[in-house]
């Protein structure tokens, strides 16, 4: 899980401040599997979502109530995920995207995701805000309501909706499927950079990352 700053030994100061920001130096790189993420490169598929049960497995009703529960939950989430990727990944093809570029930081509570820039079929890099306008106009947002991958808001317009999803919601998935679910929770503080590559369907962590955060602090 890329860029790790460990706060398990830092010495809290006295009189309850908090102790300086780490330095870029003292962040160390570790691989996703070496810190309970996947081996890269991650695939992951855009097939249709063709309405599997999430009946649990007859061996599955030996666990626990609460691990019944966890399993069903899991399920639960990895079809919701299936049927965002199967809308969403075509259409980005179709308005002529090839790569994602996301950035992630976090620690101690939680972890978080942010689109940077994709790369387009002719080779130019646009940003989110320029990717949002295309998928706004390619009517991405409509096809998610249609697959009941989102809903409409009451409190947003369509287009900001849209945005939110872009910019974080559908990087976060990415990232939960390259680190972890539960990535960005533990004594540390973390950041760096993944590249999805849309046609190839697959995730791979960026070693050489630069430290741009927005929800930790780097000295």
């Amino acid at each position: 899980m890329p860029f790790i700053y460990d706060e398990t030994q830092v010495e809290w100061p006295d009189d309850d401040t908090e102790p300086p920001p780490p330095r870029r130096d003292q962040f160390v790189y570790l691989p996703p599997p070496q810190f309970g993420g996947a081996r890269e490169p991650v695939r992951f598929s855009v097939a249709s979502f063709t309405g599997q049960s999430l009946l649990l497995s007859p061996i599955s009703w030996l666990l626990s109530r609460s691990s019944r529960a966890s399993l069903a939950s899991h399920r639960q989430h990895a079809s919701h995920r299936q049927r965002l990727l199967a809308v969403v990944v075509p259409e980005l093809r179709q308005i002529g995207a090839r790569r994602a570029y996301c950035r992630y930081d976090g620690g101690n509570d939680e972890g978080f995701c942010w689109f940077d820039s994709v790369e387009m079929e002719d080779s130019e890099r646009i940003t989110a805000a320029a990717l949002v306008q295309r998928a706004w106009e390619a009517q991405l947002l409509d096809k998610l309501y249609a697959a009941e991958v989102m809903r409409p808001s009451d409190a947003i317009s369509g287009q900001q909706q849209l945005d939110v999803f872009v910019r974080y919601t559908l990087c976060h998935e990415w990232a939960s499927m390259l680190l972890g679910d539960r990535y960005g929770t533990g004594e540390y503080s973390m950041y760096g950079a993944f590249t999805v590559d849309l046609e190839t369907c697959t995730i791979t962590d960026d070693p050489g990352a630069d430290p741009v955060v927005q929800n930790i602090r780097i000295a």
